[in-house]
């Protein structure tokens, strides 16, 4: 049960295992509903990251380099704390970035806000199994980075989407970025993959834990 320290309500490792539990569930329909849509975006070459373009947060707590202008998906899922709010890109190549925007609540200088629980990629890989999902591998990359790599399954057809998940706690939040292929049983490039996750930048303003 959470208990509370000053104006905050500590979130409790199970919460927080909670949200990451919602985020991960959720990556395979977005994933699937860009396959249906089809890509269209051209990379914008006037962005600066190796041609890439650099989105800022909407709260202005980080920025990110994504292949062209992400645009905002309306979920309308709420999460057990706020709405997620969701970015994503599809190239013409087939491939399809994203990022998630979850809040865990608590001081976000405690701990709980900072690192996620001893076994919780565990977890999180055993629950992406239920879902049907054949996991790769899953790893802690950091005390607050956990990443994983399945194969989700394709509706009412034997194919399967490759798809990297790159979840970080981070001050009471969960930036989770999403990098998959939109082409059936097609491996995504893991080395782009990376280029986009390592890209993620925090505001020296909210750097100081």
């Amino acid at each position: 049960m959470a208990m509370k320290s000053g104006t905050y309500l500590l979130p409790s490792g199970k919460s927080i295992l909670l949200i990451f539990s919602i985020l991960l569930a959720i990556a395979p329909n977005w994933l699937a509903i860009a396959q249906r849509q089809g890509s269209s975006r051209k990379p914008n070459r006037s962005a600066t990251l190796l041609g890439w373009y650099i989105f800022k947060g909407p709260d202005g707590d980080f920025s990110l380099a994504f292949p062209s202008k992400p645009e905002p998906f309306e979920s309308g899922i709420e999460g057990p704390v706020t709405s997620i709010r969701h970015y994503q890109v599809s190239t013409k190549a087939g491939n399809h970035f994203s990022i998630n925007l979850q809040d865990v609540g608590g001081d976000p200088r405690s701990r709980d806000a900072n690192e996620f629980g001893q076994k919780d990629e565990v977890i999180a890989a055993a629950a992406a199994r239920e879902r049907g999902e054949r996991v790769v591998q899953v790893q802690r990359v950091a005390k607050n980075i956990i990443e994983m790599e399945v194969w989700q399954p394709v509706k009412d057809t034997p194919n399967n989407l490759h798809r990297l998940d790159h979840a970080i706690l981070r001050r009471g939040r969960m930036y989770t970025l999403g990098c998959g292929s939109l082409i059936d049983n097609k491996e995504v490039d893991k080395s782009t993959c990376q280029k986009f996750f390592k890209s993620i930048r925090f505001t020296a303003r909210l750097n100081s834990l």
